[in-house]
């Protein structure tokens, strides 16, 4: 990085206080941003392990997650400075996509403090996605965590802030009817189409990556009556599986050109750096009979320039709006539960936030008293047998964590009151305390 915006902060000596760390959230989505410039925002296959590492060599930040999706990528930190990282974070991202940053800059939203939190929270909730209640994102939000945490990115702060949010998305499933007959992306696809052609089950249909969104496109297709697919994956043994599974044929990726002069509807959900269908390939398979095509995967499969195609229809997902719009209108009372408990969520994690100006003072009270436990019980370790000495040891372990259990949980409610300077300076005097900072757990 070369940019002044990014060395400016380069000469900042980012201290590991937990004390001053808060979330920042730099986004793109389907609310803010087209399709074609989300294709390239993405951070799909490969991608994200290097924005991982890339991103975690930028300064300002001590960790990060990346939640790359479909219909939006968002970038979550751990920050000293929640305020300036906005421009180093987009000028990371710009120059890591290959774009100008100006094109950036409007199709993006920047969200600091609880309202980062929030937002998590609800799209983990499903109330901020495309299909309101889809489960998909679920597991999307766990597979960023998990992805992050191996690569290194994701410490103290925002584990606890992901794993909350996993939990609270699991609530909202559980205690409203926001997922009840949820609607897929696929299953709005597979309705559009219906919508397109009417009947289902006299079509050659196409389906293009059999990963999750594949297989429940598969599934949708197969429930409206195909029979006659055409399943093409990159690897064919998995492609074979699905015919097998479904009926049809199953094909390696690069037997579709041969293929489309079969097709009434292709449903394409791979992921892929680059275009899978190209116009060139359409063109040469020209039919008389109508033709479709639904791109669902991210960045897209197919090379846009094939709706100028005559006798060609192409919907990327932003065309599923009315489909989906039926859905929200159905869901609209579990969204406003859901808005609820996401709230009580939030400000759950803002007292959590305010308790952590008093770990350190916890951790040196624990410490403190397990220093005078066991200067006691040296004098008692060549004086008594083995056995009775592992049973004082036992005992001066329980000890100490009912006598700290009280003032722990005294000490959290003063924090979260914003007390906790006033209480660490009474208790430093009182028991001669030494309060250090807690290391970050990437250091």
């Amino acid at each position: 990085m070369t940019s002044q915006k990014i060395s400016s902060l380069q000469c900042v000596n980012v201290t590991k206080s937990k004390e001053n760390t808060h979330c920042v959230v730099l986004g793109a989505s389907h609310k803010t941003c087209p399709v074609a410039l989300r294709d390239k925002l993405g951070f799909a296959g490969s991608l994200l392990e290097e924005g991982l590492a890339s991103l975690g060599r930028l300064p300002g930040l001590s960790e990060a997650v990346i939640l790359s999706t479909c219909n939006r990528t968002e970038i979550y930190a751990a920050t000293l400075y929640p305020d300036s990282l906005r421009d180093t974070l987009l000028n990371w991202w710009a120059e890591f996509a290959h774009i100008d940053e100006a094109e950036l800059v409007p199709h993006c939203f920047y969200l600091t403090h609880t309202e980062a939190v929030s937002h998590l929270y609800s799209v983990v909730s499903s109330v901020d996605s495309l299909v309101l209640g889809e489960n998909q994102i679920m597991g999307q939000v766990k597979s960023a965590f998990l992805s992050a945490q191996k690569a290194g990115n994701a410490g103290f702060f925002l584990s606890h802030l992901f794993q909350t949010a996993i939990g609270l998305g699991k609530k909202v499933r559980e205690t409203t009817a926001i997922g009840e007959g949820t609607v897929s992306i696929p299953f709005a696809a597979v309705q559009l189409a219906r919508k397109e052609f009417g009947e289902l089950s006299p079509l050659c249909v196409g389906v293009l990556g059999l990963g999750e969104m594949g297989n429940i496109a598969s599934v949708e297709l197969a429930a409206a009556g195909v029979t006659r697919f055409r399943f093409f994956n990159r690897t064919e043994s998995k492609s074979l599986v699905f015919a097998d599974r479904f009926g049809g044929e199953g094909f390696p990726l690069g037997k579709l050109p041969e293929h489309l002069s079969e097709l009434d509807l292709l449903l394409t959900a791979a992921t892929s750096q680059e275009y899978l269908v190209f116009a060139k390939d359409v063109v040469a398979a020209h039919r008389i009979q109508k033709t479709i095509y639904i791109d669902i995967g991210a960045p897209r499969n197919v090379e846009p320039r094939v709706v100028e195609i005559p006798g060609v229809s192409l919907f990327s997902i932003d065309d599923l709006t009315r489909v989906v719009e039926d859905n929200r209108n159905k869901r609209k009372h579990s969204a406003e539960r859901a808005r609820e408990i996401i709230e009580d969520a939030v400000d759950e994690f803002a007292e959590w936030f305010a308790t952590l100006g008093v770990i350190p003072l916890m951790l040196s009270m624990r410490k403190h008293h397990e220093s005078i436990g066991e200067t006691l019980l040296k004098k008692w370790e060549h004086r008594v047998s083995s056995e009775t000495y592992a049973v004082l040891k036992r005992y001066n372990d329980e000890l100490i964590a009912k006598l700290l259990h009280r003032p722990s949980s005294e000490l959290k409610i003063l924090g979260a009151r914003g007390l906790g300077l006033e209480t660490r300076l009474i208790l430093e005097k009182l028991f001669d305390l030494n309060v250090e900072e807690v290391p970050d757990e990437k250091t």
